[in-house]
């Protein structure tokens, strides 16, 4: 790890089982899993926001889930600040609670409903024993509530999540995830249930909220439009690959992977009289349990060829920045002649 990289991911793995049926228990069938993460590496600088896109199944919201320790890792390491948090038991993880935290999609499933917000801002401090007594508590609590724009916090604090608008309760999530002044966020699709108007609110909160506290975000999200505004760099996933990684004007003026073109080409232009053409990838998602051999997006690609069909591509430089495609091969060079 360098000096600055504050997390590192290396090999990262999640298999999920498959449920067997009788039948395959008793003729010895091989289980079947769903390969939700299959072997990803990419690290995290401190100071910055890392996009973390790709559609619906790619393998996102699982991979922050692991990095969180909500999930334990099949395979792979978890590096952060240069210790291997993967196999740390929960005893030992209680430490790592307060330096990584989570910003969940779902606010009103994410709170108690039977919890008081105060209450439920107050929580992690109780769990980790911060604050001298109960008034101190609440002093941080109504602090950082007025640091989310809940404001008077006295006005807020005794109310129900149910009482708050889905931006109010969002704003709370944050609160919550940021009382332990934690060092590293992962933020999971955390504006994509709100109104437009709000969301570019939030997401001008969390950046504001990112300078004040000195944070590092892992921004997870299928709205590339949205990555612009906050990320420093974006890594795209595809069926628990990542296939690119670059800085924010490389993958947006530049990108090397027909599905990161896809992706590209589907993100709205404010201007009526653009032209910009549309990459649709043809056919639907392929299963997590049934991958394609060789490249995982060749089936949708309009550039495959037959090594894209037997050959995996991995990871390699293509004019500074990262991508998974034997487009960028001499194998494909020779194999379209």
């Amino acid at each position: 790890m360098t000096e600055n990289t504050i997390l590192k991911v290396q090999g990262l793995k999640k298999y999920f089982p498959l449920k067997r049926t009788v039948g395959e228990v008793l003729t010895r069938t091989p289980p079947k899993y769903v390969r939700a993460v299959d072997e990803i590496n990419f690290e995290v600088k401190k100071g910055e926001t890392l996009g973390l896109v790709g559609e619906s199944g790619s393998g996102k919201t699982t991979t922050g889930r692991l990095i969180t320790r909500l999930e334990d890792p099949t395979e792979g390491k978890i590096l952060f600040k240069e210790k291997d948090i993967s196999t740390l038991t929960k005893k030992e993880l209680k430490h790592i609670r307060k330096e990584i935290q989570i910003i969940f999609q779902d606010p009103l499933a994410a709170l108690n409903p039977h919890m008081r917000i105060g209450e439920a801002v107050m929580h992690p401090l109780e769990i980790h024993n911060i604050g001298k007594d109960h008034s101190e508590r609440q002093k941080l609590v109504m602090e950082m509530l007025e640091r989310v724009q809940l404001s008077p916090a006295s006005e807020y604090y005794y109310r129900y999540p149910r009482d708050l608008s889905g931006g109010q309760r969002q704003r709370v999530v944050i609160a919550r995830a940021l009382i332990l002044k934690p060092t590293f966020v992962v933020a999971d699709e955390a504006v994509a249930m709100l109104d437009v108007s709000v969301r570019s609110q939030l997401l001008q909160l969390m950046i504001n909220l990112k300078n004040d506290f000195d944070l590092t975000y892992l921004f997870i999200t299928h709205d590339l439009a949205t990555t612009k505004y906050i990320c420093d760099r974006i890594a795209v996933m595809y069926l628990g690959k990542i296939i690119e990684v670059g800085n924010f004007e490389q993958i947006y003026t530049k990108p090397k992977h027909p599905y990161t073109q896809a992706l590209i080409s589907a993100v709205p232009e404010p201007d009526p009289k653009s032209k910009k053409r549309r990459i649709i990838p043809q056919g639907e998602v392929p299963s997590a349990v049934n991958i394609p051999t060789g490249c995982r997006f060749h089936p949708r690609c309009p550039y495959a060829k037959e090594i894209c069909k037997i050959k995996e591509p991995i990871l390699k430089n293509v004019e500074n920045q990262e991508v998974a495609c034997h487009l960028y091969d001499s194998e494909y060079e020779k194999s379209a002649v």
